[in-house]
Parts: C-alpha cells; structure tokens; sequence
C-alpha cells in the first residue's frame, strides 16, 4: 500500500488529461474554404452566416490579408460583427474606380456592391482594379455568392 499511493499520485494527473496545468488545449483552427456557404440561403444573416464565411475565405486572423492590426488587404475582417458591417455597408472602397457610383456593400444594389465584384470577376472593375478574390484560392462557390448577393439585395442589414 506504501508504494501505491505515491505511484497514483504520480499517475493520476496525466490519466486526467493533462499534467496539472489546468488549461484545455486549444480547439483547432476553422479550416480555409471557398464554399462556406454550401447551400444559398434566401434570407441571410450577416452575424450568423456572411461573416463567419467572409472570414473562412478571406481571413480575420492576425496572419491572414484581412485581419490583424495591419492588414495588407483594403478590408478588415477581424473585430465584432457590428464593426466589420459598419465598416463594409455604405463604406468608400480604396481600390475601385472612381466615379462609377462603388461603394464596398451599397445595400439593395449588388452590381455597385465591390465586395460582390471583387469575389465574381477576375478584372474587378476593369483592368487595373485588381483580382478576384480570394487571392490565390479557387473562386468562391455559386451558393456563397448567391448569399452575399440575397444579403445586399435585402438591404445588406446588421442582422
């Protein structure tokens, strides 16, 4: 018995799941996609549907094009819904053309909405706009596109 109950006192810690630290591991990373949205939805919600795939596609992370504290993309995708909508609905986009009535998400109107453009031509805007988005990644799914697009067509809400 004397020599038990310092092998169990030994071994108890790590049979429980760790070495006394107290902390959980981290839950992984979402994994990056260009269909986070698999089937179109009619009646989006910004909060619950277009950010999350936004982010999965485009990035909110410190290393990602949109997000961190200095990101190399025009857009930010890291913060709270709130901020990210205030941001893209109604916003100036930095690299459209001018004069042409863009505005990043200009609700009820997807064919001046730059995001809409950005994510469904290869020349945004004509030729030296930039190119389709996500950079480097296969285009985004139909069913994503036709999401955002219900999303601006509703008014691009706060929802």
């Amino acid at each position: 018995m004397r020599l038990l109950l310092p092998v169990l006192l030994l071994v108890l810690p790590f049979g429980c799941g760790g070495g006394g630290s107290g902390a959980s591991p981290a839950p992984p990373a979402p994994t990056p996609t260009t269909c986070p949205i698999p089937i179109a939805k009619a009646s989006p919600s910004f909060a619950a549907d277009l950010l999350p795939a936004l982010q999965s596609s485009c990035g909110s992370a410190a290393t990602s094009c949109h997000g961190g504290g200095a990101p190399t993309g025009h857009v930010i995708y890291s913060g709270t819904a709130a901020e990210i909508h205030a941001r893209l609905v109604n916003g100036v986009p930095a690299s459209a053309p001018a004069g042409q009535g863009w505005l990043l998400v200009k609700p009820g109107d997807p064919a001046h909405s730059w995001l809409l453009e950005k994510v469904t031509k290869d020349q945004p805007g004509g030729s030296g706009y930039g190119t389709r988005m996500p950079q480097a990644a296969p285009n985004l799914c139909q069913a994503t596109v036709d999401t955002l697009t219900a999303w601006i067509n509703a008014g691009a809400p706060a929802n």
